[in-house]
């Protein structure tokens, strides 16, 4: 079992964006994704990344702006050769994941993206009971997450 932790990634007046952390790494799978792909000849698409959540920091969350993937989402709408993999909890709260380099239409044509994506929803299910159970809240402003912000996967 892996505890998986929602850190703070990013932070504007419309949206709070965490990034998931396995616990015993110093970096983010959000991190991590960026890193590698900038590395190794994707820096283009690592930018239409940044755009894309630079956009978000800007006008918030709304469903408009990601990818409906099964129950989670992914970015960017814009043609690029990565997809990254996220949680929106609302227009407030956007919880990021890594991804991969798309190898075709769907998500299972690539065993990056398509395990990106199952993690994802994986994480989407301890998460909503969590807070069924009230072990994470959503701050009184819907801004924020507070609690135990881990899951066990």
């Amino acid at each position: 079992m892996n505890r998986i932790y929602f850190e703070l990634y990013s932070r504007s007046q419309k949206v709070t964006i965490y990034s998931i952390r396995y616990d015993g790494s110093l970096k983010s799978e959000t991190d991590k994704f960026v890193n590698y792909y900038e590395a190794n000849g994707f820096a283009q698409d690592v930018e239409m990344i940044r755009s894309w959540l630079w956009f978000i920091r800007e006008r918030g969350a709304q469903m408009r702006y990601f990818r409906p993937e099964n129950n989670v989402s992914a970015g960017p709408l814009r043609f690029s050769k990565l997809r990254i993999y996220c949680i929106r909890c609302s227009e407030n709260i956007v919880i990021l994941d890594g991804g991969g380099e798309k190898k075709g239409q769907k998500t299972q044509d690539g065993a990056e993206t398509w395990k990106a994506m199952k993690l994802m929803m994986d994480i989407d299910k301890k998460l909503i009971e969590k807070i069924r159970l009230g072990d994470i809240r959503y701050t009184p402003d819907l801004m924020q997450l507070q609690g135990e912000l881990f899951v066990d996967i």
